[in-house]
């Protein structure tokens, strides 16, 4: 009898031990015998959220810690840029705005190919069809307003164009954000956009300023309305409920900018960068992902935040990201042209 329960006691030991390394990578239980050491990440992805997924990650892997370097996508870039002339890249990962990026560099071939698992959950347009990175964050351009001195509840993003908000309205500049690039690269290549929509918005006189700022400065009534990321603007209302503002996505498409998440093939540790990318994409780091930020998940599996049932709902107006890629000089070229230097 006794010997039943001892080795009924070492199965069940040994289920629970089975179950944990399973689920280590993903989220429950600490991951004590993964890989170990340093995984440096260049990313754009804010601060505040980051420095979470960083506590949160390192307590489930205790042998790993993420370095984290943070800067605009646009300063992210000439950062690896750098770094590639010089001869080696010094990250371990990357992750920011706009697919472009990930194009960017997997046409300069310094990206690794890697398919996790979790990828499977995601859908075939948030991913590299060759495999070399996959989203691990979707932003959202929407129209935001302040609820105070807008009346009329704007519906699509040429309300920035109306003369009453002149010179109160306010947005980035593809110089620096990842997000307006892919932005201004999308409405350029639709028919009811092009560089009109530019030429008409600049006339009303935008302040340029990051997102963040833009939405910030609605919520604070220097401006009446700007586009701007949509969990920037949950993010405050979590932070701030009595904030009057409010956001809207455009009835006539939204333009929709996948984060790309990937790993650099000369990483000095890539069996921990692969860890990351499968946490990321995983269903607990895409949930806090989305509790922390407010981002819509890139998981089907994982409901999205308010006024979104799943990310299929949207109307979402096509991006050529290879377009993009090939014209990103020519797009912030234009938009200087059109708007004027640095913010």
């Amino acid at each position: 009898m006794k010997v039943n329960q001892v080795r009924f006691g070492v199965i069940t030991l040994l289920c629970a031990l089975i179950l944990c390394l399973t689920m280590s990578v993903v989220g429950s239980c600490p991951n004590e015998i993964g890989p170990k050491g340093t995984i440096t990440l260049y990313t754009s992805v804010p601060a505040a959220i980051i420095d979470e997924l960083k506590e949160e990650f390192e307590a489930q892997n205790p042998g790993l810690h993420l370095e984290i370097y943070w800067q605009d996508t646009g300063a992210v870039v000439d950062k690896i840029n750098q770094e590639i002339a010089a001869g080696q890249v010094q990250a371990d990962l990357i992750w920011v705005a706009g697919f472009t990026v990930g194009e960017e560099m997997k046409e300069k071939g310094v990206l690794l190919r890697y398919i996790p698992a979790e990828a499977v959950e995601i859908p075939y347009i948030l991913k590299d069809k060759e495999g070399y990175y996959c989203a691990g964050e979707l932003l959202i351009m929407v129209v935001a307003y302040n609820t105070d001195t807008v009346t009329a509840i704007p519906t699509g993003y040429e309300d920035l164009l109306d003369a009453r908000y002149y010179g109160r309205i306010g947005h980035d500049t593809p110089e620096t954000s990842g997000p307006i690039l892919y932005f201004m690269g999308t409405l350029l290549q639709d028919a009811d956009f092009g560089e009109e929509f530019f030429v008409a918005l600049a006339e009303n006189s935008p302040q340029i300023q990051t997102s963040t700022q833009t939405t910030q400065r609605i919520a604070d009534g220097e401006l009446d309305m700007g586009i701007t990321i949509d969990c920037t603007v949950r993010t405050l209302l979590r932070e701030n409920p009595g904030a009057p503002i409010d956001y809207i996505y455009p009835e006539a498409g939204v333009v929709m900018v996948p984060g790309p998440i990937a790993i650099f093939k000369d990483s000095q540790n890539i069996e921990g960068a692969k860890v990351f990318v499968r946490y990321i994409l995983s269903k607990s780091g895409q949930t806090l992902l989305r509790d922390l930020g407010g981002c819509v998940p890139v998981r089907l599996d994982v409901s999205p935040p308010e006024r979104i049932t799943t990310v299929t709902q949207l109307k979402v107006i096509p991006s050529d990201k290879y377009w993009i890629a090939e014209h990103k000089d020519d797009i912030v070229s234009r938009f200087i042209d059109i708007f004027g230097g640095q913010k």
